[in-house]
């Protein structure tokens, strides 16, 4: 083991990374609830969900905006997987939240059509953590 202390910006992709791993821990808990049939379990893991996502989009909003501030911070490359992270995400971001807050209301029905949004959802969930481990959050561990 090293003893070279992490940077601030190592810790926090460590720190994202768990999160990730946690949201697709409860993806999974959820599909496997709605499969058994399960529909108080399934809103539990919903609104678990739902504190998971929240609390991570607002701490990647949060961080982003701050190194968008600190321009002499990061190189070009770096910024500019950032912006194109913060736009692209956007709309996926919207249409997550919408979804959940949907689904986490008392009265909410977990039928065909939530099923088949939450499938689309997550696969779209998978492919974007993919995209951050593997170009943004690299780009951010060695500055």
């Amino acid at each position: 083991m090293s003893d070279i202390p992490l940077t601030y910006n190592q810790k926090l992709v460590i720190r994202w990374k768990k999160e990730h791993q946690e949201i697709v821990s409860s993806v999974g808990k959820i599909a496997d609830k709605y499969k058994a049939n399960k529909q108080e379990t399934t809103k539990e893991e919903l609104d678990n969900l739902y504190t998971l996502i929240t609390t991570h989009l607002m701490s990647e909003d949060m961080e982003f905006y701050e190194f968008s501030m600190q321009v002499e911070f990061l190189d070009e490359k770096t910024r500019n997987l950032i912006e194109e992270f913060v736009e692209t995400f956007e709309e996926t971001k919207f249409a997550i939240m919408d979804f959940l807050t949907k689904y986490t209301l008392p009265n909410a029905v977990y039928n065909q059509e939530f099923i088949d949004v939450f499938k689309e959802l997550a696969d779209v969930l998978e492919k974007r953590i993919s995209y951050e481990e593997n170009n943004l959050y690299n780009a951010l561990q060695i500055k």
